[in-house]
């Protein structure tokens, strides 16, 4: 595979003309955006692939080597260097996220438009809003009809509870989505 024809750069481009190439490609073959193309996935795989093999200066070295010889047939392939946790000082920054899921890249707001999933209440959020909603109203009705203020207070402040715990919970299913401390 020749990275640099799978994203359309040339052999002698810039790191970052070679990101933006792949930004540009990631945001028209995705496949969150081609929806039912099964060739979509396989198209991003190999615009990955080939991002991964040009981001990483020993990689792109070993791909310029192989891709000057004459007859790539007759040669062994050329290991690539082992990846490490912490980039290397030749290795380009990698996309961030938001590169290729916003509809520009220079955009200066902070829309964050990535689909959210797998954000889920806490159990504790999810049977306390109604639990206290529940008992509220009868310890209100209980309070009302007994003369007993202070468990009329009560279910005026479990009510509250309720109340708020209903109004935050779409906050907190978003904060916990995009992993935020609520983990």
């Amino acid at each position: 595979m020749d990275p640099y024809a799978v994203l359309g750069v040339a052999r002698d481009a810039p790191t970052e003309e070679i990101r933006q190439a792949y930004v540009a490609l990631a945001r028209r073959t995705h496949p969150d955006v081609r929806g039912d193309d099964p060739a979509a996935t396989e198209q991003m795989r190999r615009i990955n692939l080939a991002w991964e093999m040009l981001s990483d200066a020993g990689s792109r070295a070993a791909i310029d080597r192989r891709l000057t010889q004459p007859s790539p047939a007759s040669q062994p392939p050329q290991p690539q260097p082992p990846r490490s946790a912490a980039p290397a000082d030749g290795r380009a920054t990698p996309p961030r996220d938001d590169d290729i899921y916003l509809g520009h890249e220079d955009r200066d707001d902070d829309i964050d438009d990535r689909p959210i999933t797998g954000g889920d209440l806490p159990g504790w959020m999810r049977l306390g809003a109604p639990a206290a909603f529940v008992v509220g109203i009868f310890a209100s009705i209980f309070g009302l009809m007994a003369g007993g203020f202070v468990l009329l207070r009560l279910g005026l402040l479990l009510l509250a509870l309720s109340a708020l715990l209903f109004v935050l919970s779409p906050f907190v299913v978003l904060i916990r989505s995009r992993g935020g401390p609520l983990r």
